[in-house]
């Protein structure tokens, strides 16, 4: 910034390849390197061969033709809904521990008994067992 605005500011002069080119701009030099980028991985593309591994097999869903995809669709669909069976057991069983492990925590300061922490842990398993069950009668329905 020039402090003296009376004053004409010199501009440095851009030497110029050509009389009548422009001066080259950075977004021009990055695509004539980008460009030169891609035609050489082209390139290198091209002249590879290409890797002919043997790839294993797509799993089929059990009961399923090849070609039956309405099929295919029902068996991954029991899957994923035996699947949500599993994570509601895992919830329901981090669930019961967490609150078994809250009440001990209110036995160890005192707020509790040590009925009440048999309690809770006799029906925190009480549950636990019935959601075990309820899950697997459905599972069985499912199949």
């Amino acid at each position: 910034m020039n402090p003296f605005p009376s004053q004409a500011t010199a501009v440095p002069a851009v030497p110029l390849t050509h009389p009548f080119a422009a001066p080259a701009k950075p977004t021009h030099r990055f695509l004539a390197r980008a460009s030169a980028l891609t035609v050489g991985i082209l390139a290198f593309a091209l002249m590879s061969d290409p890797a002919l591994a043997e790839l294993p097999t797509a799993v089929t869903a059990d009961g399923a033709a090849s070609g039956d995809y309405i099929e295919i669709l029902k068996q991954y669909f029991k899957l994923g809904l035996l699947a949500l069976g599993l994570i509601i057991a895992v919830i329901a069983f981090l669930n019961v521990g967490g609150g078994l492990l809250a009440m001990f925590n209110s036995f160890r300061t005192g707020r509790a008994e040590l009925g009440d922490l048999g309690m809770f842990a006799v029906l925190g398993v009480v549950i636990l067992v019935l959601v075990m069950y309820l899950l697997n009668e459905a599972a069985v329905i499912i199949t």
